[in-house]
């Protein structure tokens, strides 16, 4: 029976293999020993397909890896050289080669390379004298096949290596220069394929922090190895991290002091990367396991490498991990880290600003806006702190201090001013007296605009001087159209826009910033024309009362928004969105004609209506611009707008008393059955 299992060991069928092994496995718990005779039968196939590589069959290595997981002991060690020599003779490189083009699953050479592997783990005890060669022996297989994760190879290896955890990492801590070596052992650590190992590994930390604080210049693959070491030990065990301090002061102190000269970069700019990369993802994954609050900072100075680093995860991380966090102690605690960090001769300004723009102004922006009446996160201490270090240096023009460092300042001063304004009573005039400052002496355009926004929600949260107000108003709408960010502009000016009416209560006619606005329209450029027609249609109910003033110069401008050569895409879009809201002001003035009327009352403001002349001239504009000849996508952007606005305004709730000449109709017939609008319709 015992002969029989021996026998179908070696059966082509896996079924047929799996029962002969359990059956000799309980021939052996009740039979300590087998016959000598009957072993030299059992054994004998295997060990003479063993003489010859040639003869070595995928079904009778798997025959031989199961009788030595039943028999270890009748087996002795030397086997394991003739194991590493048919390694050796079937990795030939040109199968290597081939081999890297094919599925493996279908190579029968790769499949006995995996084979022959997979048996050293099951040899006697002392088979970890094979350990060096046959790692030696894989890494090369896997390099040859460029294998750059997780091989067929590395499960065989890593039951060997787990075997013999403290000789497998004595080997590779004395490789750590060798990439390829690395990249092995990482790959099996990185599968989980070996307990033993990765906790021999993190065993070892102490040594590897010594190796990593002797390092030097010339030892660049080594600190590569072992911050990639740590990486994975930081990933694959939790407890890592807090276990392991000091490991993450070591990664900090080379952080800050293994930055080379410009000079140097160049020819180590892949080396420095890789470098960097793998500390900062030390410390997120740090930050993630423990509130370690000078890891931020760590992490924000990644911004002031030029190394072409990609920082977007970074600041994702940053929002997610820190700015959204709920634990409010460790944000206050940053915040007030900052102070205190702030003032340090080695925190340079391009630091700071980063810090303010990454990790400062979006903990105060998200608590404001989520959770604000849960967690009182700041206090008048810390803001008699800023006040001291940011706001009073602010009143001073500091023209030896970066246009960067002055936008963020401003945004944070802005996100205070905005969300904190109970705070900010005993600074609020050296807040204004900053302002100021800055947009009279920054020469940087977005600085300046980031200065009238922070001015614009100062004068939205506190009562405030007409003359300032104005003042402000009227240098936004100055700026020239080009400098700068449009967009910024615009959120200035418009969060500027409802301060304007309240100033001037007491005053008769059209107010102030009406009249110089309309005064800005004549004498300035197309650019400030722009500028004031972007407002109109944002802020329609702050000009309602005021149209007068400005309708007639829409009316007569509309030619240079669309019918010019030079007028683009942008500027038809406006002209049509004015006219819009003029045609609206119409609606409005006649709602409000007839309740003046029943009322008795005299309004002349809100009662008036566009002159007959101006209205002819903008519906004249707007068949015009519907059928002149566009380019596929300004036709497409244009006509359903213009044809839309058209309708409403020469249709039968419209403007009655507008007449235009048929030749116009005419030419828009074409375009008018492609919106489905019928000629009686419009007429």
């Amino acid at each position: 029976m015992t002969s029989v299992y021996f026998k179908s060991l070696y059966s082509p069928s896996p079924e047929v293999k799996d029962v002969a092994h359990e059956g000799l496995r309980m021939v052996l718990t009740h039979q300590s020993r087998l016959p000598k005779e009957l072993l030299q039968t059992g054994l004998r196939p295997i060990l003479m397909n063993l003489a010859d590589p040639k003869r070595l069959s995928i079904p009778g290595l798997e025959g031989l890896a199961r009788l030595l997981e039943l028999l270890t002991n009748y087996f002795k060690v030397e086997i394991g050289h003739k194991l590493l020599d048919h390694f050796r003779i079937v990795a030939d490189p040109q199968l290597l080669q081939e081999s890297s083009k094919q599925s493996i699953t279908d190579n029968d050479g790769i499949i006995k390379l995996v084979r022959l592997a997979n048996i050293f783990h099951l040899l006697p005890p002392t088979a970890n004298i094979f350990l060096e060669p046959l790692v030696n022996a894989i890494v090369q297989t896997e390099a040859q096949m460029h294998f750059s994760t997780k091989s067929p190879f590395s499960e065989p290896l890593a039951r060997y290596l787990d075997r013999y955890p403290s000789e497998g990492m004595e080997f590779f801590l004395r490789h750590l220069s060798y990439t390829r070596q690395l990249r092995t052992l990482r790959s099996i650590l990185q599968a989980g394929l070996a307990q033993n190992l990765l906790h021999e590994l993190a065993s070892r930390t102490p040594v590897l922090v010594m190796q990593l604080r002797a390092s030097t210049p010339n030892d660049r693959n080594i600190v590569t190895s072992i911050l990639s070491l740590f990486q994975d030990l930081s990933t694959l065990i939790p407890s890592w991290i807090a276990e392991n301090d000091y490991a993450i002061d070591a990664v900090v102190d080379l952080w800050r002091s293994s930055l080379p000269s410009e000079d140097s970069l160049p020819s180590v700019v892949n080396d420095v990367i890789q470098k960097y990369c793998l500390m900062l993802s030390i410390f997120t994954q740090a930050l993630k396991d423990s509130p370690r609050i000078d890891l931020v900072f760590e992490i924000t100075s990644v911004y002031t490498f030029n190394l072409g680093i990609d920082i977007v995860g970074t600041t994702t991380f940053l929002y997610e991990r820190v700015a959204s966090n709920r634990n409010a102690v460790f944000k206050r605690n940053i915040l007030m880290r900052f102070l205190t960090w702030f003032i340090l001769p080695s925190s340079s300004e391009v630091q700071k600003a980063y810090f303010i723009r990454y990790v400062v102004s979006p903990i105060l922006l998200v608590n404001a806006k989520r959770w604000k009446q849960e967690d009182r996160l700041i206090d008048t201490d810390f803001i008699k702190r800023i006040h001291t270090l940011i706001w009073l240096p602010m009143s001073n023009p500091m023209s030896d201090t970066s246009d960067g460092y002055k936008i963020e300042i401003l945004h944070l001063t802005t996100i205070l001013v905005q969300h904190y304004p109970e705070l900010l009573e005993d600074s609020r005039k050296d807040i204004m007296k900053g302002a100021w400052s800055y947009i009279s002496s920054c020469d940087d355009a977005i600085a300046k605009q980031t200065a009238y926004l922070l001015a614009a929600h100062f004068f939205a949260a506190f009562p405030t001087p007409q003359k300032f107000i104005l003042r402000a108003w009227t240098g936004l709408l100055r700026m020239p159209h080009s400098e700068g960010r449009v967009g910024l502009r615009h959120e200035a000016l418009s969060i500027l826009a409802p301060s304007l009416p309240k100033s001037e209560i007491n005053e008769s006619g059209h107010p102030l910033w009406a009249r110089t606005t309309r005064k800005l329209l004549v004498e300035e450029g197309i650019g400030t024309m722009m500028t004031i027609y972007h407002l109109v249609v944002k802020q329609p109910r702050l000009f309602f009362p005021v149209r007068s003033l400005f309708v007639p110069h829409i009316a007569n401008s509309l030619n240079k928004l669309g019918m010019t050569a030079s007028a683009g895409l942008e500027s038809r879009l406006l002209s049509i969105d004015i006219l819009q809201i003029i045609f609206e002001w119409e609606e409005q003035a006649a709602e409000s004609s007839k309740e003046i009327q029943v009322a008795n009352e005299q309004n002349d403001d809100s009662r008036w209506l566009t002159p007959l002349n101006l209205r002819e001239n903008m519906v004249s504009y707007l068949v015009r611009l519907t059928t002149g000849t566009h380019d596929q996508p300004s036709r497409v952007a244009l006509l359903p707008k213009s044809f839309s606005l058209l309708h409403r305004i020469v249709g039968p709730n419209g403007w009655a008393d507008v007449t235009v000449g048929l030749r116009f109709f005419s030419r828009a017939l074409e375009l008018v059955g492609h919106y489905s609008i019928s000629l009686v319709t419009i007429h």
